[in-house]
Order: C-alpha cells, then structure tokens, then sequence
C-alpha cells in the first residue's frame, strides 16, 4: 500500500519569542517541523548562572500526518508547564519513499522516556518498529500500543500494566470486558460505544486496572483527534508515568466526545451538533452551497 508523502506543509524555521522576562535571562525557544516538535526551556536559578534542563523525549509513531499539527499545537501550549519537554512525531508511511525517516524515528525512540505506537496495521512498517520497541521499552518510563498490529500491542507498559508478561489478573479482566475474539456481526458503533463505557467502569475498581483504564483513555483521546484531546493525553500521560517527579498527579480534562455522525459549525460551542436547528442563522446569505 502506498501513501501519499503530504509533510512539506509542516516545515518550517525555528521561531524564537521572549515573553516577558529580563534581557539577560534565556529565551523560550520553539522549534518545530514535521516529524520533529521540540520545545526547551531553560530555567535559571541565579540570574546570571542558567541552568540547562534535562530534555524529557515523548515518541509518537504513527500511520500517516494527520494528528502532526494538533501535536505541535498542543506541544506549544505545554511549554511552560513541563520544561525541557520534546515530542517527535513521526509517519510510517514515509518510510518506504525514504528510509532515512525511519532511522530518525528509530534514533528518537532508543532515547525516548515514553512511547506511543498507534494506527500501525502494515508489516512494511510493524517489522521494521517492533524491535527498536521491544529494545527500549524496559528502559523508559511507559509504552503505549493502541489501536495497532497485536505485536505491538503487546509492547505496551504503563505502570503495572504489562500487555506482554504471561495471563495476569489485569489481562484476564481485559479478555472479559472484551468478550469473544472470534468474528462477530457487532458493528462499529456498538463496540465505540463499549470503548466509552469501559473507563467509567473501570475507575471504580482499585488498583492494576487503573492502569488499563489509563490505556483506554488514550484510546479515547487519540480518536477524538483535537486540539483538545491531544494534549490531554499527552498530559494525562505525563501526570501518571512521568519520571520527573514534579510534574506527577494533577487534573487532565475528561475526553471530549464526538457524535460519529454529526454538523460542524466553528461557531458553536462544541463546534458539531446532531440537531440542525441549532446551526447559527446567517441573517444576510449571500448564497447557497451543497455538498453530495
């Protein structure tokens, strides 16, 4: 399967900004372009002595380009709140027209302190990662394999979830909240509806299978797909397996939930609605456009 290369429009230079603080202290420097996102922060102690902050290295691989600009939004929102924080993002499906992406991919996680593999289905492109994964993932701080080719399911470790240790008793629950394996005639929107359901069960039962619930929140998160969802799973990530101690615990917001069918207006307050009597009334139309 070929997939169009589509990264040129996420290059770009790096931009330098102060914001707000005396001449002689560090900028905030941003840096950003596809498959690359860094943002470091140097905090100084002494006014002048700047101390260099150990980068903390989050790896995100998956299919194709879609979700690199709400990550480097969100990236850029985060600065502050997490400094010496870096996000490399990258798309398998650049690999076969140019297997130098690959190795910048495989670079990023043999140094990368927490991983995230997902929408990874084609062997072009598990046979090559798996590995690289499999090296890392005892050495940093979570895996997180979702929505992906088993092998690489099984990678993931978050906290005393271990997908790829023998039965244990927080696997077994997943195979039972799971149901049958075997081909079923559910549809898609059932099973959704069953992936909502879940973390609400699941947080009122202590212990290991917080961890699982953590798992299908970044399911959730990742297929909300905004802005929104994106950080927060980043930062729900960071708040739970970071091992920078001061930035453990605090608040994520919930994911935000998405009609599978709905209209998208940027002026409403959820921005899509199942109902079109709540679409903004344009008092001057100035014409009519249809879409079939």
């Amino acid at each position: 399967m070929t997939l169009k290369k589509s990264c040129a429009k996420y290059r770009s230079l790096y931009v330098a900004r102060r914001v707000g603080i005396p001449k002689n202290m560090p900028l905030i420097v941003v840096s950003h372009r596809f498959q690359l996102k860094r943002c470091t922060r140097q905090r100084p102690i002494m006014r002048d002595n700047p101390v260099h902050i150990t980068p903390y290295r989050i790896a995100i691989v998956t299919l194709d380009s879609h979700n690199a600009r709400p990550c480097e939004r969100a990236l850029e929102n985060m600065c502050v709140d997490y400094p010496g924080l870096e996000v490399d993002i990258f798309a398998a499906a650049t690999w076969s027209d140019n297997p130098s992406e690959f190795a910048k991919a495989k670079q990023a996680i043999e140094q990368a302190d927490l991983i995230v593999a997902n929408l990874l289905f084609l062997e072009e492109h598990v046979k090559p990662l798996l590995p690289v994964i499999e090296a890392r993932r005892d050495h940093c701080d979570a895996v997180v394999g979702i929505i992906c080719d088993a092998a690489l399911v099984k990678q993931t470790r978050m906290g005393s979830l271990d997908m790829h240790a023998p039965e244990s008793g927080t696997m077994a629950l997943l195979k039972r909240l799971r149901g049958s394996s075997k081909p079923s005639t559910e549809t898609g929107e059932k099973k959704m509806r069953m992936l909502r359901r879940l973390p609400k069960i699941l947080k009122y039962i202590p212990g290991k299978a917080q961890d699982l619930r953590a798992w299908f929140l970044c399911m959730q998160y990742w297929l909300g797909g905004t802005d929104e969802n994106i950080e927060a799973m980043l930062r729900f990530l960071i708040s739970r397996y970071a091992g920078v101690s001061e930035w453990r615990g605090g608040t994520v917001p919930s994911p935000i939930e998405y009609p599978d069918v709905g209209l998208y207006h940027p002026d409403l307050v959820d921005r899509i609605t199942v109902d079109a009597e709540e679409l903004p009334v344009v008092e001057n139309p100035i014409g009519r456009v249809g879409l079939l």
